[in-house]
């Protein structure tokens, strides 16, 4: 189910319409909808990661919600570069619907440095990213002072 198809549209606070995919930021999250027949590696993501880090750059807390529509292929050793990078994620919600993906997102563990989880619906990963990321802020402020 498209995130545009649920009730959680209303709280959309920004939309980026890429060549390989649809993102939607929310106040703590992005959802991504990569498109289908997508080869999504390192070189393709540095877009939306411009993009989100400048518009989450006084945010110090968010994570990503992979909602997979779309059939689509994914390198994980995009993720050693990102961490590599200095660039953080709270944590990593993929909603699946087949059983391919359940697979793919086995193998993106042994890449991810933060929490990833699966879920079978976007309600679900939306409250667990929710929960998570108010464990790090309480984390966060704990540490500024």
């Amino acid at each position: 189910m498209k995130i545009t198809d649920t009730t959680l549209k209303e709280f959309i606070e920004d939309a980026h319409f890429l060549e390989h995919g649809n993102y939607y930021f929310f106040k703590d999250f992005i959802v991504s909808e990569i498109h289908e027949g997508v080869v999504y590696n390192w070189e393709i993501s540095q877009e939306i990661i411009n993009i989100a880090t400048n518009y989450y750059k006084n945010r110090p807390v968010i994570s990503l919600i992979s909602n997979r529509i779309n059939q689509y292929s994914i390198n994980p050793l995009g993720w050693q570069h990102f961490f590599k990078s200095g660039r953080k994620l709270n944590g990593l919600a993929v909603v699946s619907y087949t059983e391919k993906s359940w697979a793919n997102v086995a193998v993106e563990k042994l890449f991810f440095k933060s929490k990833i989880e699966r879920f079978n619906s976007i309600f679900e990963a939306v409250n667990w990213v929710k929960t998570i990321n108010l464990e790090q802020q309480i984390l966060y402020k704990k540490n500024q002072k």
